[in-house]
């Protein structure tokens, strides 16, 4: 029987890498993001706003009617905000928690029914700023952390369940986000090889390398991992 994962923010990034492979494993995918066309055609796309506990409850029922079952969710949809903790704006603020925090709790009411039928699992994409600091970012740390710890509490409680609970928290990826910051800046290819030779791996991570972690997390060969923060950040929280 093919296993079935949700994966939330899979238009683009580490969420459409995550719908990739996932799919190129043989599992069926459902996919939820606000411009669906970008997500992969293997997967059946749900248009919404994660803010919206609405839209997790239409993308489990999707999961559900056409593939009878839901063993995987990752929450990976996220924003970020490079702001002083002077300079963020109220609207910013609900915001990143709207994104950050709130999606990933409605997100989690509406899989645990179906999760707990299948003994599966919840994947959070949190980041390794939710383990360190940061300079500049203060509320998205502070978001980043609270999805670290809501991981853990989780994994507690649905632990007599069966449902294994895992955040993966990446270090600086490759992604459309990060390049349109380094677009920004007065010199675009000095700003990304700055950002690469900060990494002890003298690189930025690709979208791929956090989806085979996310892919391993949802598989039966983590079957006794849960409550885990896994850097996926090429050494840089071993510092």
């Amino acid at each position: 029987m093919r296993r079935v994962a949700l994966v939330t923010g899979g238009a683009s990034g580490i969420g459409r890498a995550c719908v990739q492979a996932f799919g190129q494993a043989e599992w069926d995918v459902v996919t939820v993001a606000r411009r669906t066309g970008g997500a992969p055609p293997a997967a059946v796309a749900v248009p919404g706003d994660v803010t919206d506990p609405r839209t997790s409850q239409r993308a489990v029922t999707a999961a559900i009617e056409h593939f009878g079952r839901l063993d995987a969710v990752v929450g990976n949809a996220g924003v970020t905000l490079a702001k002083s903790i002077d300079d963020t704006r109220e609207d910013e603020l609900e915001h990143l928690i709207a994104v950050n925090v709130k999606a990933l709790v409605y997100l989690a009411q509406a899989a645990h029914e179906a999760l707990a039928e299948t003994r599966g699992s919840f994947t959070v994409m949190a980041s390794n700023k939710g383990l360190v600091g940061q300079r500049g970012s203060p509320v998205y740390v502070a978001t980043k952390g609270a999805a670290v710890q809501l991981t853990r509490a989780l994994a507690l409680d649905w632990a007599p369940e069966g449902i294994r609970v895992n955040a993966l928290c990446p270090g600086l990826v490759d992604t459309p986000m990060l390049r349109s910051f380094a677009d920004a800046q007065p010199d675009p290819a000095e700003a990304r090889r700055r950002l690469a030779v900060e990494q002890p791996l003298g690189r930025l991570a690709c979208p791929e390398e956090c989806a085979q972690a996310a892919l391993f997390l949802a598989s039966p060969a983590a079957s006794f991992i849960s409550g885990v923060a896994l850097p996926v950040d090429g050494a840089f929280t071993a510092q």
